[in-house]
């Protein structure tokens, strides 16, 4: 996919963005394999993480670099003021991620990102309340994500998460936000199986996703 498209500058950006999908990739097997026994207890031992893999023709597994531009202060508190019907504006909007788990680097001090239960839990106690996840040293933020929620039939529940806008006291001086997000996702031919699901590959479940995105409702 990358082919003739990586940037030349920085010198040696392919390789370490290469190396650093290796040991992202490392790390979200190694959490899949310890979610599978009680997530997925149908399973085979290994068959998550032994679906997701790096560099194969039908691999959907993606780094994705994100940079959230500064604004300054004046920008900042029109867009966190709501409007008439109370809306305000986020830098992303509430939302699950499709895969089976998400990796996120966060940089300290970097402030922003905010979890909430999934409103399909029984267990009401935390809903609707926003979480700040700020960033902390070494740390990384694990999601759960809906290819996952599907495959264990509920076990697990893919979390909401958003990015606010950032506050007025951080855009003194406006600065950028930046963050690395490792999406594990199964290889296309995957069948995902489940009781309560009908078997579909992991290709078609995210194309299903990308599809909902464009679908209209007529009143």
């Amino acid at each position: 996919v990358m082919d003739n498209r990586w940037p030349h500058t920085p010198q040696h950006f392919k390789d370490v963005a290469n190396k650093f999908m290796e040991q992202a990739h490392g790390l979200a097997c190694r959490i899949l394999d310890l979610l599978e026994k009680d997530a997925c207890p149908l399973n085979e031992p290994g068959t998550l993480s032994k679906s997701n893999t790096l560099w194969a023709p039908d691999g959907q597994c993606t780094l994705r670099m994100l940079h959230y531009p500064p604004m300054d202060a004046a920008t900042a508190k029109e867009l966190i003021t709501p409007d008439e019907n109370g809306k305000i504006h986020w830098r992303a909007g509430p939302h699950t991620d499709w895969d089976t788990v998400t990796l996120l680097f966060q940089r300290p001090g970097q402030e922003g990102l905010e979890c909430c239960s999934n409103p399909h839990d029984s267990d009401k106690t935390n809903a609707a309340r926003w979480t700040p996840v700020d960033p902390v040293d070494g740390g990384v933020a694990i999601n759960i994500g809906d290819m996952l929620a599907r495959w264990s039939d509920g076990r697990l529940y893919s979390n909401l998460h958003r990015v606010r806008m950032p506050t007025v006291e951080e855009c003194s001086p406006p600065s950028s936000r930046y963050s690395i997000a490792f999406f594990a996702q199964s290889d296309k031919a995957t069948v995902i199986r489940s009781k309560d699901s009908e078997p579909m590959t992991a290709g078609e479940y995210i194309l299903s996703r990308v599809r909902s995105n464009f679908e209209t409702t007529s009143d």
